[in-house]
């Protein structure tokens, strides 16, 4: 396997003996709420959790338990991971310690003690003076979480001047060496540009580097790693392990991913419907949980061996393929990629012979982008640090009728950019887009409109483009009523439809999105975007956030709707594992410009540009180690 290059960047700041003066003041600042330093790990836990119950209040008045009874501890240097399905409450628990639930939400009984004080009934201006500089957290939706009318730098500046005794100069230069450590490299001028000039792993690293900004004693991290690319979160894990060990900093681990809970944390907390029913070393529950939720969560169950079979379907019976790749049905019982790829070398005609059929059958791509360009400026305007950020250059691809053609790269490099002007929501600079025949580039906004319906795009950040004051139902029907697809009735009995395949309970239709988890959320975008019934699906992150049971769910949709509609997808994603179940081809996007496109076996198991070997290699080093001697 070869060697990923890790983060060099300088983590002087952790230890720099100039800076311990300013430390010592935060905690005789911290003195009056008896928030004494300890060292290495305490004998009293850092944070006792006591019979934490939380309700929401739905729109009919009704109540519902979102945490039942959970009772947990954490040391101080311990890091916990707490899995779960999505909406069994995993989020909930971060707010409520830091008093930041919705206004539907409250706790109804229960305690949670850190450092001598009840977070749950301390005041606001007491809560205020913790959060950030003793506990701090990263939300799932940073899109959401940053203020879209401050810089990148403002934000980080607020931050350290809120809890530091810092200037305003100093916390600048500490906001740049917090952007190096989480991977910004100072030539990106990133401390000037605004939230929504980056990308969704872009925005998660700003999360994360405000989150550590006054190095806080616990890290509530939910979902930290889920939008970046598998080198940028080696290089997160690993800056939290280094801050673990300088720091003793605590944390709270709040993932859907196996490989990440067996790189980081030393205990897991495992909620079902609110209720903690297992918790354990996390290597021993690994290897030795009895429950099946657990070992379900844990354990992937691949894909591979259905996408085969949908393949095979399509393909003709004639084509010579290998009886031996046609029996290869393991299902192996691990997240790794090292799998994927050995089951890619031995099978490699199966997994390529459906899109060699479709291409041979069709005639001509259904869309064409040809020498596609698109430029921002970031920086103040007339200032000498502005600059030109080229995220598309010379893009060219093709999406064949009915196939999947999966878009892989780093935080960063244009992928959602170029998802943003197939789906005609940005104009490019200069190139061509042809769908069907048609220049959509030299369209107007209102003849671009009936296009759009045709190609549908799921956004990476759920949270940002459901409607707040839309319920569910109402978000998945609007479009159909728009395009006037049938009565009132048979619009929401349609919504009904695609929110019960999606996952979701019909029961739920009348909730807000704030109402629905992160991972609920995405699912309700999936049933939006598939309401129209569009040929073209673009797909931006759509199965991240989600657990492994529900992305299975979801992937076994998205392949039978393909089937049955024929559906052409382009699948933009980090996770290599979920790139070979769904795609035929790959492509892989670098600062803008495409450096390799290959099949899914071929590239998985011979990557040929650095960053297809980095992103593979990577996928296997966050490989759970604990499965690892099994599969030698």
């Amino acid at each position: 396997m070869r060697t990923v290059p890790q983060n060099t960047a300088s983590t002087d700041w952790i230890v720099c003996p100039a800076r311990r003066e300013v430390r010592d003041v935060m905690n005789r600042r911290e003195a009056p709420l008896h928030f004494e330093p300890s060292q290495g790990l305490s004998v009293q836990p850092l944070l006792h959790v006591e019979d934490l119950t939380v309700a929401y209040r739905t729109q009919d008045g009704e109540q519902f338990l979102a945490l039942d009874g959970l009772t947990f501890e954490i040391a101080q240097g311990e890091a916990v991971g707490v899995l779960g399905e999505s909406g069994c409450g995993k989020t909930t628990l971060g707010l409520a310690l830091l008093g930041l639930l919705a206004p539907a939400g409250r706790v109804i009984r229960g305690s949670a003690f850190f450092r001598g004080s009840n977070l749950l009934a301390l005041a606001e201006r007491e809560l205020q003076e913790i959060r950030g500089a003793a506990i701090s957290m990263v939300h799932q939706e940073p899109g959401a979480a940053l203020n879209p009318v401050l810089r990148i730098g403002e934000h980080l500046a607020d931050v350290i001047c809120a809890h530091r005794p810092l200037s305003r100069e100093r916390a600048r230069e500490e906001a740049g060496l917090l952007l190096a450590q989480v991977g910004f490299p100072p030539e990106t001028c990133i401390v000037a540009a605004y939230p929504h000039q980056l990308s969704g792993g872009q925005q998660q690293r700003v999360a994360i580097a405000q989150a550590i900004a006054c190095r806080p004693s616990l890290l509530i991290a939910d979902e930290p790693t889920t939008a970046l690319d598998n080198v940028t979160q080696l290089g997160i894990l690993d800056l939290l392990t280094r801050l673990r060990d300088k720091l003793h900093l605590a944390v709270l681990l709040i993932t859907h991913d196996s490989g990440v809970l067996a790189r980081t944390v030393d205990r897991i907390l495992v909620i079902r419907d609110g209720r903690l029913i297992e918790q354990g070393e996390c290597r021993e529950l690994m290897r030795w949980s009895q429950d099946s939720c657990t070992q379900a969560l844990l354990q992937s169950t691949p894909v591979v061996a259905r996408r085969r079979n949908h393949e095979e379907a399509l393909a003709d019976t004639s084509d010579p393929v290998d009886p031996r790749s046609r029996d290869q049905t393991e299902t192996a019982n691990v997240v790794a990629i090292r799998s994927m790829v050995q089951e890619c070398r031995h099978g490699f005609d199966v997994l390529t012979i459906g899109a060699q059929a479709r291409e041979v059958g069709n005639q001509g791509p259904l869309l064409l982008v040809e020498n596609l360009h698109k430029r921002y400026l970031q920086g103040r305007w007339l200032s000498r640090r502005r600059h030109q950020v080229d995220a598309l250059y010379g893009v060219e691809l093709q999406l064949q009728r009915g196939s999947t053609l999966a878009l892989i790269g780093a935080s960063g490099s244009g992928k959602s950019t170029l998802a943003r002007c197939l789906a005609c929501l940005e104009k490019p600079d200069s190139g061509e887009i042809w769908f069907e025949g048609v220049d959509l580039t030299a369209r107007t906004d209102h003849k671009l409109v009936p296009f759009r319906r045709q190609i549908q795009l799921i956004f990476q950040d759920p949270g940002s483009s459901l409607n707040p004051g839309f319920t569910a139902l109402e978000i998945v029907a609007e479009p159909l009523l728009a395009a006037r697809r049938g009565t009132k009735k048979q619009c929401q009995d349609r919504a009904l439809e695609l929110i019960e395949q999606v996952g979701l309970r019909s029961d739920w239709a009348q909730r807000f999105p704030h109402q629905f988890s992160a991972g609920q959320r995405r699912r309700l975008a999936i049933a939006r975007a598939l309401s129209l019934e569009p040929r073209v699906l673009i797909l931006d992150e759509a199965l991240t956030g989600l657990d492994r049971l529900v992305q299975t769910q979801i992937v076994e949709l998205l392949l039978q709707l393909q089937t049955d509609l024929s559906l052409t997808y382009l699948y933009i994603s980090h996770d290599l594992g979920l790139v070979a179940r769904l795609a035929d081809r790959v492509t892989v996007l670098r600062q803008g410009q495409i450096v390799e496109t290959a099949s899914v076996a071929e590239l998985l198991a011979h990557p040929q540009s650095v960053q297809a070997i980095n992103l593979v290699g990577a996928t296997q080093e966050q490989e759970p180690v604990c499965f690892r001697s099994q599969l030698a």
